[in-house]
């Protein structure tokens, strides 16, 4: 049983309705257990007074933005929360709420670089909100509204009830073209589920293959671009953890995120693989699927082009067949 603290990260550009989302969903009974971190940027936090009423324990870190210089205070904040969970309070989940201008990935390198934290809580989701009033605009001009879609695993689309909204399918057909592996989710909806997206359910390791739409990249006007790399064979699981590994230690700064699923050499299982620039998650092991045997690695990179991560790959790839055979070795694996 996973007694870590499940912990989701809900991000999104300034304006675009974290807030309340966050609040629409711990005014329910099943959110009433929730832990919460509010961080934003400035000298005096407001947002963390919209909960008072609906959640016992809210912790403020105020004064600067997460993913810069108040990154260590999401560990301190972390630890009093869980100390309070199993201190009596009982929380079944946390939420950390980032500042519209935060930039998600380092927060995850904290929570995954952290023993402590490693120890005791469990990223379960990223939720990026987008709005659809100023959503696509934000895409468009602020790069940090395209990295907070970038990093996600779930976008939730708000605001499409206002006057001036765009519909949800350019609002999608935009985030898609970042990520083409999230889900998608109109707050406006009458079936929407808060405790689905909020629960504290999901988890960001395992990719869905429903939302794939090309292999080609995607490039963007700060050389933001989305691709999927697909295999018919299996992966030679030493080789390509050689590659990953060399890969991320050159680029992981251009490489926002990698995930996917991959059969290999070393398992009979499939492994979900997941990574945000230089922090790769422990592979998940997941049953075979009898009806999809393929392998697909999705990255969403600034400036590292698909040509290149696929050459490089099948570089070290023709490397490991030749080291296999004797009369073939060669000293040292390609560069990535």
């Amino acid at each position: 049983m996973n007694d870590r603290l499940a912990l989701t990260l809900v991000t999104g550009f300034l304006g675009s309705g974290k807030t309340t989302l966050i609040r629409r969903f711990v005014e329910t009974d099943r959110g009433a257990d929730t832990g919460i971190i509010v961080n934003e940027f400035g000298e005096a936090g407001v947002d963390h007074t919209l909960f008072v009423h609906a959640v016992e324990q809210i912790e403020l870190v105020d004064g600067g933005c997460l993913c810069c210089a108040r990154r260590a205070d999401v560990a301190q904040a972390m630890y009093r929360l869980v100390q309070a969970a199993r201190g009596g309070r009982r929380f079944s989940r946390a939420i950390l709420e980032t500042s519209g201008l935060a930039d998600p990935a380092p927060i995850i390198a904290t929570l995954a670089n952290d023993p402590w934290l490693r120890s005791n809580v469990r990223l379960a989701s990223v939720v990026t909100v987008v709005d659809a009033v100023a959503g696509l605009r934000n895409l468009e001009t602020q790069p940090e509204a395209r990295r907070q879609v970038s990093i996600a695993d779930t976008v939730v689309v708000t605001k499409r009830d206002m006057r001036d909204a765009r519909s949800f399918e350019e609002i999608a057909k935009a985030v898609s073209a970042i990520a083409p592996d999230l889900r998608i989710i109109d707050a406006q909806e009458s079936d929407f589920d808060a405790e689905a997206v909020l629960g504290g359910h999901g988890s960001p390791d395992t990719p869905s293959r429903s939302r794939f739409q090309a292999v080609e990249a995607v490039s963007h006007r700060d050389e933001l671009t989305s691709f999927t790399l697909e295999f018919t064979e299996r992966i030679d699981w030493p080789a390509f953890t050689i590659w990953l590994s060399s890969l991320l230690h050159a680029h992981g700064d251009r490489i926002l995120r990698v995930k996917g699923l991959l059969n290999t050499t070393s398992a009979h299982t499939r492994l979900a693989i997941h990574g945000v620039q230089h922090v790769m998650h422990p592979p998940t092991h997941l049953p075979l699927d009898p009806e999809d045997s393929r392998s697909f690695l999705v990255f969403i990179t600034r400036g590292v082009e698909y040509s290149a991560v696929e050459q490089s790959l099948q570089r070290m790839l023709v490397w490991a067949e030749r080291f296999r055979k004797p009369s073939l070795r060669t000293s040292l694996p390609p560069a990535a």
